[in-house]
């Protein structure tokens, strides 16, 4: 048997109106039998919208001659618009598939016949494949930790040496990954925390992968520019990172927050390229090759040999007398 209908939505003339969410989902559906609509903040409506940006009689949706769904102003203040449209409209004919806006509020108008998707159906492959990519992920970033962590070992094995970095990281993920999952939900109405999990984990890869290629390159190869500049690259993977948390808090305005955190993490970079020089010009040293001591069969870069490091010294030791005597000559002209 049929399930049954109510009586008010069983009318063929009735009218849908539905009002979506941030990312246009539904958030509210409202059946209005008969032939003719009215949506405002006032209790006397057919459908009453929540906000105050919305007039007290907003907006009458009819037929017109033809049959066909028409949404009429009825001289609100705020006005009536298509979509993200800024122009306003005192008319919009109906298509049910464009929302139209009124105050900060998005609504679509339907008839009762408007087709709808096929049903969707239940594959277990679909939803143990996120879980399964998530988890494949973070073993692969601890993964890397660890054996970097193992290379970079310089006294006796310890298993506290492993597991405190790794459960350290671990809990970091999850905090960050929690707090974007937190604002999506206050903000969007859904958490998606695997969502949030595996773009933090996906960043935390490639930081550690650009981390370990450095340090290998400045002790492999005696290469330090990506070791030196390391702090650029990492605060542009972190804003990469944070946009894509902000697109799943709300796909909206997407070129606004990238330009925001584009503005944000540029300014943090060029802080600490600052404060790096200052450091530099004040202790007058150059920065170390590499920063791990890492096993001698890594080092590509062919080793000096003894008499060329005393060539050097004996350079070096020839400049410095070389500069005493200016100094002594300028000292004595004076």
């Amino acid at each position: 048997a049929e399930p049954a209908v109510p009586r008010k939505c069983a009318n063929k003339q009735m009218i849908w109106v539905e009002i979506l969410a941030r990312r246009r989902e539904v958030a509210a559906r409202f059946c209005c039998p008969g032939e003719e609509a009215r949506i405002g903040r006032g209790y006397d409506n057919d459908v009453v919208v929540d906000d105050p940006y919305v007039a007290a009689q907003h907006v009458r949706v009819f037929r017109d001659e033809s049959g066909r769904l028409v949404a009429e102003d009825n001289g609100s203040a705020g006005g009536m618009f298509l979509q993200r449209n800024k122009s306003r409209q005192d008319r919009i004919l109906i298509d049910g598939d464009r929302p139209i806006r009124i105050g900060h509020t998005y609504l679509r108008i339907r008839e009762p016949n408007h087709p709808v998707e096929p049903e969707r159906t239940t594959r277990p492959w679909r939803r143990a494949l996120p879980v399964a990519a998530t988890t494949a992920l973070g073993v692969l970033v601890l993964g890397i930790e660890a054996l970097y962590l193992w290379l970079g070992q310089t006294s006796e094995p310890k298993a506290s040496a492993y597991l405190l970095p790794l459960l350290g990281m671990a809990l970091v993920v999850a905090v960050w990954a929690g707090v974007w999952a937190l604002l999506s939900r206050i903000f969007s109405g859904r958490a998606r925390f695997q969502r949030n999990l595996l773009i933090a984990l996906s960043g935390l890869l490639v930081i550690s992968l650009y981390n370990q290629t450095a340090e290998f390159s400045a002790f492999a190869l005696t290469w330090r520019a990506a070791a030196d500049h390391a702090y650029i690259a990492i605060w542009c993977i972190l804003a990469a990172v944070c946009f894509f948390h902000l697109r799943e808090v709300s796909n909206s305005k997407l070129v606004l927050k990238g330009c925001a955190v584009a503005a944000v993490f540029g300014l943090f970079i060029a802080v600490q390229t600052v404060q790096q020089f200052d450091v530099l010009q004040n202790s007058g040293r150059q920065k170390l090759t590499s920063r791990r001591l890492l096993p001698p069969a890594l080092r590509l870069a062919p080793l000096r040999d003894e008499e060329a490091f005393f060539a050097d010294v004996r350079g070096l030791k020839a400049d410095l007398d070389r500069d005493r005597l200016l100094a002594r000559s300028d000292e004595a002209g004076q």
